[in-house]
């Protein structure tokens, strides 16, 4: 970046979160950028429709958020407290209740005259929970509510198998050729082809999803299946997250940087600028600015609205009224958001109050035009919040503070706290095709500016409309990251390293300004044959062998200090030897390796050639060597493949683990059934595989919970067999060493544990990691040594068996 460039002006026409997003970003590189946030309302946007309740106005009611990657890392970074909020879900049909006067009822009135009966509750996480029972008078209703269940939950999992299998067979990626194979699919497209029973797509998946995209039944139906498929695969045993301090405190800290905030500033005129800078934009006070770049962080169609008052009076009209054409292909519906204390709409059993209610109103229901209740309300699901549940502030309130997103049904008036229009764009076919026109997906998930952004005449888009998907807060961050680095690029402008998303993906020690500083001028000062030869072998670069003596210097004036030690680049600061980054980790692999090699010598010296286990046993050593031949590789050096050869093969040990120790409890000698299993087996592995080499970053939350899983179900199984032995249709004269077998698989449970007690390295040399690997080394010959005699054992039986078949 060269000193002398002009400072760029910038304009952010909005200041929703993805505004937000956008300036801030901008704002930290304040000796390139001058950034002016342009807001019609008189409070920045996130905050605007929020209220606050209580005896002396203390709380603060937000609209509706929620919380996924990008989001969640941005508000790691600004350290926003977020909780974890597992929401439950209620059903409910709103009827008239029998022989009500209809006519004589005003709007109002009608919620006192209705009937809320519940036929679903679900309870647990976002994708896995369970089903709540319904309290009935009669047996029929019973049997109804068993037939109802039956049908949500063998529904459910078959819309849950689909969605991953597709998910992770790359169906969904946004490419020319799956849009021309699966993206064009409506849901309703899906739901017949695949055969979804009818009760559970209208009554159940339908209403949920119309509450979770803020649209009517038959514009949900309409929506592209890929795109609410992927929701469901992606938020796969993922947690829902709620903020603790209230978007009050979000807009308070994300916004403190900015320098030029133009509240009840609505931007009315857009023109071409002078020949200092490309735009001038006139405001509903008649003030004009002069600016270089222009972000839309509005509503596309009010983009659109000033785009063309604007192309109109422009020689070269093409590329804007291109992005006018793509912006008319997001439609919008109107909502609406209340925020009152009616219990009126909730179902008429408190005991059937769940966090999220979901309301279908009958035809019967004859709700009239008013202000504060959709325009349609029986397409629309009504959802209702009750945020006793779900925020600390209200529990112990006596007043239930209520948050429902498109009444169906009129609030008492004094009873309502507030209320907030808005529109939210929905999702068509159409609509995905035009989203490629701004940003496109690669075949390996890698996102690109797509023509339709401001590369060539600095009109640029962000919002959650303008993301894949369905539009959430998600889509506000990440395209306003990528806008904000395709800008930068633009005008030749490096970044501040230490701002927003990118920072939230390093570690604490990246982002100390004194690391940063540090790793700068030593790499700008060194030349790539100052390093030894040890270090150029193991592939270290100037970069890397600066921010290792930078890291060593900050953590040893730490250690003076007796101060913080901080990560850096997802590790602790380990003190190196001859380039090998973690020397106590590779220790320990080569000690367990070398432990592995020992007993695959034994297991081929005493196991007869006979004995059907064999192959199997010496597949443990070989797979079991070959763990911690990477490990060794891996730990001496850290890189995106040593790193994925590393977790494949510890998950190939585990896998193997399993494989053997079903084919030795189970008996499965029977050379079909082997081989079932083994083909099981293997296409589990190459689907792991394959998820986790097509993702433009490694998944560590779904690797770590895929070991979890096969490595409890070896456990059990062990742990099973062996206190079976120990009853009395067990064995234990045969086998007195089937102890061996739980204790070994309880105390490598135990030793996992040190994984999850992650503390600063001792002597910087000494952490949980290696010492998990230093506690296997003598496991490993435990269960060996199990093996052993179980084989003896076995190969006994196995001879007085033929024997007897010999003799008669």
């Amino acid at each position: 970046m060269s000193k002398d460039k002009r400072v760029v002006k910038v304009a952010v026409i909005g200041s929703g979160l993805a505004g937000l997003t956008a300036t801030y970003l901008l704002e930290n590189n304040p000796d390139n950028f001058e950034v002016h946030l342009f807001e019609k309302g008189d409070s920045l946007g996130m905050d605007a429709a929020s209220v606050s309740v209580g005896p002396k106005k203390e709380f603060r009611i937000d609209v509706p958020m929620r919380y996924y990657s990008h989001l969640f890392k941005l508000y790691t970074y600004l350290k926003i407290p977020i909780k974890k909020a597992k929401f439950s879900f209620g059903w409910y049909r709103i009827m008239m209740q029998p022989q009500q006067q209809q006519s004589s009822l005003t709007n109002t009135q009608l919620a006192s005259h209705t009937q809320n009966e519940s036929y679903l509750i679900y309870s647990g996480a976002r994708t896995i929970g369970h089903l709540d029972k319904i309290k009935t008078s009669t047996a029929t209703e019973t049997l109804c509510f068993l037939w109802r269940s039956l049908i949500v939950a063998t529904s459910y999992l078959w819309l849950l198998f689909l969605s991953v299998w597709l998910h992770y067979g790359g169906y969904f990626l946004d490419t020319h050729q799956t849009m021309s194979a699966f993206g064009h699919m409506t849901l309703e497209t899906f739901f017949k082809t695949y055969h979804v029973h009818p009760f559970f797509v209208h009554h159940v998946f339908v209403p949920l999803f119309a509450a979770v995209c803020t649209t009517t039944f038959d514009s949900m139906l309409q929506y592209p299946a890929a795109d609410v498929l992927e929701y469901l695969a992606v938020g796969l045993f993922q947690e829902s997250y709620v903020v603790a301090c209230g978007v009050q405190e979000v807009v308070r800290r994300i916004s403190k940087p900015f320098r030029h905030v133009h509240l009840q500033t609505a931007i009315t005129k857009i023109e071409s600028g002078s020949e200092q800078h490309r735009f001038r934009l006139t405001d509903q006070h008649g003030n004009q600015h002069d600016m270089d770049h222009l972000i839309f962080a509005t509503q596309g169609n009010q983009a659109q609205r000033l785009l063309s008052g604007y192309v109109e009076h422009l020689e070269d009209q093409g590329r804007v009224k291109e992005q006018i054409d793509v912006l008319r292909a997001f439609p919008y519906e109107p909502a609406i958001v209340i925020n009152h204390t009616d219990t009126r709409l909730l179902p008429s059993n408190p005991h059937h109050w769940k966090a999220l209610n979901l309301a279908v109103v009958d035809v019967g229901v004859p709700v009239g035009s008013d202000a504060h209740v959709v325009s349609d309300p029986h397409q629309t699901t009504m959802a209702t919040h009750i945020l006793n549940m779900t925020h600390d502030r209200f529990s112990q309130d006596d007043v239930c503070y209520l948050q429902t997103t498109n009444p169906c049904l009129a609030v008492d008036p004094e009873k309502l706290l507030s209320v907030a229009h808005f529109e939210r764009a929905t999702v068509t076919v159409e609509s995905k095709r035009a989203l490629r026109r701004l940003f496109v997906w690669s075949q390996h998930g890698r996102v690109t500016l797509g023509p339709c952004q401001g590369v060539e005449n600095g009109i640029w888009f962000v919002g959650s409309y303008c993301w894949k998907g369905i539009p959430l807060l998600e889509g506000c961050v990440a395209s306003a990251e990528l806008v904000v680095e395709g800008l930068a690029e633009v005008e030749q402008v490096t970044l501040n390293v230490k701002c927003a998303v990118c920072c939230a993906l390093a570690s604490s020690g990246d982002r100390q300004v004194e690391y940063v500083d540090c790793v700068e001028r030593c790499a700008s000062t060194r030349d790539l044959n100052e390093l030894s030869l040890h270090l150029r072998l193991l592939r270290w670069t100037v970069r890397q062998d600066c921010g290792y003596h930078c890291m060593q210097a900050i953590t040893q004036r730490a250690l003076a200090n007796d101060d913080v030690i901080h990560q850096y680049h997802g590790k602790w600061p380990f003190h190196r030897l001859l380039g090998i980054q973690e020397p106590a980790s590779v220790l320990f692999s080569i000690l367990n390796g070398l432990m592995h090699l020992h007993y695959f010598k034994q297991i081929r010296r005493y196991v007869s050639a006979r004995y059907p286990l064999r192959t199997y046993y010496l597949g443990i050593a070989v797979v079991g060597m070959n763990a911690w031949l990477w490990s060794t590789v891996f730990h001496m050096r850290d890189t995106p493949l040593t790193e994925k050869l590393d977790y494949f093969s510890a998950g190939l040990y585990i896998l193997y683990g399993l494989y053997v120790a079903v084919i030795r409890i189970g008996y499965l000698h029977q050379r079909p059934v082997v081989w079932l299993w083994s083909l099981l087996c293997g296409g589990l592995y190459v689907v792991h595989l394959t998820y986790l080499s097509r993702l433009p970053r490694f998944d560590y939350s779904y690797n770590m919970i895929a070991c979890i899983v096969v490595g409890s179900c070896q456990t059990l199984l062990w742990l099973f067999w062996s206190l079976w032995q120990y009853t009395r249709w067990g064995k234990v004269e045969r086998r007195p060493f089937a102890w061996m077998a739980g204790l070994f698989v309880v105390l490598i449970s135990a030793a996992m544990a040190l994984e999850v007690f992650d503390f600063p390295p001792l002597y910087l040399v000494l952490d949980a990691h290696s010492l998990w690997h230093a506690a296997t080394i003598p496991l490993a010959p435990f269960f060996y040594r199990f093996l052993l005699r179980d084989t003896e054992c076995e190969t006994v039986a196995l001879s007085r068996l033929a024997n007897d078949k010999r003799s008669s």
